[in-house]
């Protein structure tokens, strides 16, 4: 029988940085790889927040991304 494992959690995190020149906004994102695995949602969510308050500009959103080793047991 197959089991999923978690091993590895990643938040990403899109913002705007300016305007092409049609006037349409473009955005980029970051990644930051090996957050605590045992991080709540909330807690994953407030670092989220206090990162974005370090930014020039507003978060669009932050996503976390977690990985998983499936074994055979």
């Amino acid at each position: 029988m197959a089991t999923a494992i978690l091993s590895g959690n990643s938040m990403i995190m899109k913002y705007k940085t300016g305007t092409n020149e049609k006037g349409d906004d473009t955005f980029s994102s970051q990644r930051f790889s090996n957050v605590r695995l045992d991080l709540s949602d909330n807690d994953f969510y407030e670092v989220g927040q206090a990162l974005s308050c370090l930014m020039s500009t507003d978060a669009i959103y932050i996503r976390k991304q977690q990985d998983y080793l499936v074994e055979d047991i």
